[in-house]
């Protein structure tokens, strides 16, 4: 089970300062460089502001996100306490390095510290590192897996990520709107923000690989990052490439702005800690913190 992409997506909660959730839910994945290990997500996941306009989404700033990972042992889940700025309130995620706050993606380095290594297996995590596996193509099939709203796996049995089917409606050789996205056509909803889009082939099928060769599956690559429909009454949907992905983890180009107004105080701490401890004993679950 671990090795199929559903295992890769996780839940992500945005918490305010006080250490609650000031949005609904989001998703992310990991990214793996050598050794280390990276949460990916959009942009406007952790800033609640509009990669396009800057403009603000609504609610309050999230100071932090609790990012839900599978545990080895069947049924549980770990809940862990990322939080998203420094002492000084600059921002700890790492952007674009050329195109900066209008690529909706963001790499936050993964503290690992505080959870115990038994219980999380991170062997579902991504690489980004050299040429993609497909060569795709317009009108490619493509898989958005993630979180849309009401598959919280805290309140429901959605402990795998939800895959919604799409295929791809702008040419991937070319970059949309002159930044290094494309577009999707695919049903997806809120709540599938920073999901990866997965190429995947199963046992049965055959697909051209990006050097010319001709394989079969089962195969699964990642493809990019999803951020949302293109309007509200659309189902075209944008997709950050995977190239972007890449740059942004060799960069590692941290921000200067916006300000990110951290967790209050210990005691908020705890409060960001102990809903996601109690909700997930419901489910047979734990919770655990990490500091930035």
């Amino acid at each position: 089970m671990l090795k199929v992409p559903e295992m890769a997506s996780l839940y992500l909660e945005p918490l305010g300062p006080m250490g609650l959730p000031v949005s609904g839910g989001a998703t992310g994945f990991v990214v793996r460089d050598g050794q280390e290990l990276f949460l990916v997500t959009n942009r406007h996941v952790v800033t609640a502001r509009n990669s396009k306009t800057g403009d603000r989404l609504g609610g309050l700033s999230p100071s932090a996100v609790r990012v839900y990972l599978r545990s080895q042992l069947a049924g549980r889940w770990v809940g862990v306490v990322v939080e998203l700025g420094d002492e000084d309130g600059r921002p700890l995620w790492w952007e674009h390095p050329e195109h900066g706050w209008q690529v909706d993606v963001v790499a936050i380095p993964f503290p690992a510290q505080g959870v115990p290594q038994e219980l999380v297996d991170w062997s579902a995590a991504y690489t980004v590192a050299g040429p993609a596996l497909p060569r795709l193509g317009i009108a490619s099939q493509v898989h958005v897996i993630g979180y849309p709203v009401g598959f919280d796996p805290n309140r429901t049995s959605a402990w795998l990520g939800v895959w919604t089917r799409g295929t791809l409606a702008w040419p991937p050789s070319l970059d949309w709107e002159s930044l290094p996205t494309m577009l999707i056509d695919c049903r997806a909803r809120q709540g599938q923000s920073g999901s990866p889009v997965v190429f995947y082939a199963d046992e049965l099928t055959r697909f051209l690989a990006s050097d010319g060769r001709e394989l079969v599956g089962p195969a699964w690559d990642l493809v990019g990052v999803y951020s949302g429909r293109t309007h509200r009454d659309s189902d075209v949907g944008m997709v950050w490439k995977r190239s972007a992905v890449a740059d942004i983890i060799a960069a590692r180009q941290r921000p200067d702005g916006p300000y990110v107004n951290p967790l209050d105080s210990a005691a908020d701490r705890t409060a960001a800690l102990f809903p996601a401890e109690s909700e997930a004993e419901q489910h047979g679950g734990a919770a655990l913190g990490s500091g930035s």
